[in-house]
C-alpha cells in the first residue's frame, strides 16, 4: 500500500470527516474566488470591528480550531489540487465558522525581498495565526483594506 494511503487509514473518523470537508470547502473557495472580486472574498463585517475573542477561546474551540486548520493543509498539501494560500484562508474560514468557531479573520500581507514583491493570505483567530506558520506570516507586513490591491 503507498505511503499516502497507510497514512490516510490511520486517521480516525472525525480526522477523515474533516479531511473530506477540508477539501471540499477547498475546492468551494477556488470557485468563489475565481467568480468573484477579490476585495470581497476577504472583507471584514460592516461595522470594521474586530471580532471578540469571547467564548471562542474556550479550550474546546481552541483543539477544535486547529484540527480543522491541519484537515486543510492536509488537504492542500496532499488533495486534488495545490491552492493558493488565499483559498486555503477562505476554506479554512468556512469550516471554522460550519463548526459555530466565530470571529476568525482572513489577514493578508505583503513583502518585498530582492526586488520580488510576493502577498500572503492567513487566518487569525483569538490572537492565534491558524494553517499557517507564525514565522512566515511575520515576514509579510499586513494590509488593513485589501480592495485597494485589486478589483473590487
Amino acid at each position: 500500500m503507498p505511503s499516502r494511503l497507510r497514512k490516510l487509514a490511520r486517521l480516525d473518523r472525525r480526522a477523515l470527516l474533516d479531511l473530506i470537508a477540508a477539501q471540499g470547502a477547498l475546492i468551494a473557495a477556488e470557485w468563489r474566488m475565481r467568480t468573484h472580486p477579490i476585495g470581497s472574498l476577504t472583507m471584514r463585517d460592516a461595522t470594521g470591528t474586530t471580532p471578540a475573542t469571547g467564548i471562542a477561546g474556550a479550550p474546546q474551540h481552541t483543539a477544535r480550531a486547529r484540527e480543522i486548520a491541519t484537515a486543510v493543509r492536509r488537504a492542500a498539501d496532499h488533495g486534488l489540487f495545490r491552492p493558493f494560500c488565499l483559498v486555503r484562508a477562505m476554506a479554512l474560514r468556512t469550516l471554522l465558522e460550519r463548526a459555530d468557531i466565530h470571529g476568525s479573520e482572513i489577514r493578508i500581507g505583503v513583502r518585498r525581498r530582492d526586488g520580488v514583491f510576493a502577498a500572503h493570505a492567513w487566518v487569525r483567530w483569538n490572537n492565534e495565526i491558524l494553517g499557517d506558520l507564525p514565522a512566515h506570516v511575520a515576514t509579510f507586513t499586513e494590509v488593513d483594506d485589501i480592495r485597494v490591491l485589486g478589483r473590487s
